[in-house]
C-alpha cells in the first residue's frame, strides 16, 4: 500500500492556468425547504470574495474572477446549481462535472446513507462517479467535497473505492448544519490567497462552529473533540 499524502495537491488545481468549479445544492427530499437558503447563502459568500456574476438562467448562476497564483493569472470560473430548480438534465450535469472540474461540491441532506442529492440511491452517485474517473481525463487534478450527513462515516469507504492518485476528497465527520455553506467558500477563497494546507483546514474548521447534533444522536456521536471538516487524502506514491 503506498503512503498517504500528507497533503492535496492544491497546485495541481490551477496547472492550467484555469479554476473551473462546480457547487451543487441540493435537491432537498420532498418536502424540505433547506437547498433554496442555501443557495441563496453560497450566492452572497461568493461575491463577498470577489466572484462576479457573469451569467444566469433558471437554478444555473455562473461566477467568475481572475486572480494571482504563484506569479501567474488565473482565471476562475465557478457554477453555482440549485438542483430543484435546474431546467437541463442534472444527471447529465453530474457527470460532466464529475469528468471535467477542477473542484466538485456537493452540498445534500444525505441522511444515513440515502439520498445522494440526484436519487435516494447512493449507487446513483458511485455509479457517475467511477463513470467520470474512467472518462478519458481533461483535468490531471480533482477536488470532491461532499457535504452532507456524516459523510466520512457513511461514504469514505465507498468513495475511496472511486478515486485515485488524481482526485482527493474532504468529508464531513458529523451531521452538518443544513443552512451552513461558508465552508466550501473559504476553502475557494483561501485557495486563491495561496494558503497553506494548515491554514486551510483551520479556516474552514472556524467557519464552520460547533458540530450540530441531531436529537436521536447516539452518545458517542456528541463528542466535541473532532472537527467538522476531514480530508480523506487518496494514497499516491511520494
Amino acid at each position: 500500500m503506498p503512503p498517504i499524502r500528507a497533503s492535496p495537491l492544491y497546485d495541481m488545481l490551477f496547472s492550467e492556468g484555469k479554476f473551473n468549479a462546480t457547487l451543487l445544492i441540493g435537491p432537498d427530499p420532498l418536502g424540505g425547504n433547506f437547498d433554496y437558503q442555501v443557495f441563496l447563502e453560497a450566492r452572497r459568500k461568493m461575491t463577498l470574495i470577489g466572484l462576479k456574476m457573469t451569467d444566469s438562467q433558471r437554478g444555473l448562476e455562473e461566477y467568475r474572477k481572475i486572480f494571482s497564483f504563484n506569479g501567474r493569472n488565473v482565471e476562475a470560473r465557478i457554477k453555482l446549481v440549485l438542483g430543484r430548480l435546474y431546467r437541463g438534465n442534472l444527471p447529465e450535469l453530474w457527470r460532466d462535472a464529475l469528468s471535467n472540474e477542477n473542484l466538485i461540491y456537493l452540498k445534500t441532506h444525505a441522511g444515513y446513507g440515502t439520498h445522494i442529492s440526484l436519487s435516494d440511491d447512493v449507487g446513483y452517485f458511485t455509479d457517475a462517479m467511477k463513470e467520470g474517473s474512467n472518462h478519458p481525463r481533461k483535468k490531471p487534478y480533482q477536488l470532491l467535497y461532499l457535504d452532507c450527513c456524516k459523510s466520512e462515516m457513511y461514504y469514505k469507504d465507498v468513495l475511496r473505492g472511486y478515486t485515485g492518485d488524481g482526485v482527493d476528497l474532504i468529508l464531513h465527520k458529523w451531521f452538518c448544519d443544513y443552512q451552513k455553506t461558508g465552508p466550501v467558500i473559504v476553502l475557494i477563497d483561501e485557495l486563491m490567497k495561496g494558503s497553506d494546507f494548515p491554514t486551510i483546514v483551520s479556516e474552514m474548521n472556524d467557519e464552520y462552529g460547533i458540530p450540530h447534533f441531531d436529537v436521536d444522536d447516539d452518545p458517542e456521536d456528541m463528542r466535541l473533540d473532532r472537527k467538522m471538516v476531514t480530508y480523506s487524502i487518496s494514497p499516491a506514491k511520494i
